[in-house]
């Protein structure tokens, strides 16, 4: 497990979500009054949305400036407290924190951490703690792996160097442990529970090419975090 991927992670929401935003039919940039009416609209930064801000900077009252001059010690904070801490990203293997971090900050932290949970079979109460935490630790190849979709099979199937119709038997599974393909088997298995649950969401008419978009780049930036970290595992002394 490692916590060191935190600014790897915060790269990759800050250039997914790009900066400032003032889209009036984006409900992320207005804030409401105490009726749920659009009131002022002040943009987004980051994916910072402007309740969150306005939350961060309470009790003084944000506005579009205050968006529009977001620094990035302050998008840091935001996402260490609300996102990464609350999510257990550092107690979580490389790929899979940012599979975790990245849908959290999209979607939120309930969510991802619900998906998670289903993933591991336990209680989804949309909080990591110990008990879901020891789960992963335990999980077996032989519950995971039955969950994962026929595209991101192809894909494991293809970084395992197997064929095609090599489907999920003992042929995988000795695969699998032979290179140590647990973490990647992890975000194959979360990437295809994410595009499932985007498919369900009520933006996805609108929003969805560019959700199924991010969930792509996510996956890939999360497999090479793992490459990574093997890498790292067997040459520990490489510069």
């Amino acid at each position: 497990m490692t916590g060191q991927n935190f600014d790897a992670c915060l790269d990759f929401v800050r250039t997914a979500e790009g900066g400032y935003s003032s889209d009036p039919k984006d409900p992320g940039n207005w804030l409401q009054d105490e009726k749920g009416r659009k009131e002022t609209l002040i943009g987004s930064r980051y994916g910072v949305s402007a309740l969150m801000l306005a939350s961060w900077m309470a009790p003084r009252t944000v506005t579009p400036d205050d968006m529009r001059n977001l620094d990035l010690d302050t998008f840091d904070a935001i996402a260490r407290s609300r996102f990464w801490n609350p999510l257990a990203c550092s107690a979580l293997p490389p790929g899979l924190d940012l599979m975790v971090f990245d849908y959290g900050w999209n979607c939120g932290v309930h969510a991802s951490a619900s998906l998670l949970q289903r993933m591991l079979g336990v209680t989804m109460d949309g909080a990591i703690g110990p008990y879901t935490l020891a789960a992963l630790a335990q999980a077996d190849v032989a519950d995971i792996l039955p969950q994962i979709d026929p595209d991101n099979l192809t894909i494991l199937h293809t970084r395992l160097g197997l064929p095609p119709s090599s489907g999920i038997g003992q042929e995988v599974k000795r695969a699998l442990a032979r290179q140590q393909g647990m973490e990647m088997l992890l975000v194959l298995v979360f990437s295809g529970m994410q595009e499932r649950e985007y498919r369900l969401r009520a933006g996805f008419r609108r929003w969805g090419r560019g959700w199924l978009a991010r969930t792509k780049r996510r996956t890939e930036t999360a497999l090479a975090l793992v490459s990574a970290a093997a890498n790292r595992q067997e040459n520990p002394y490489q510069a």
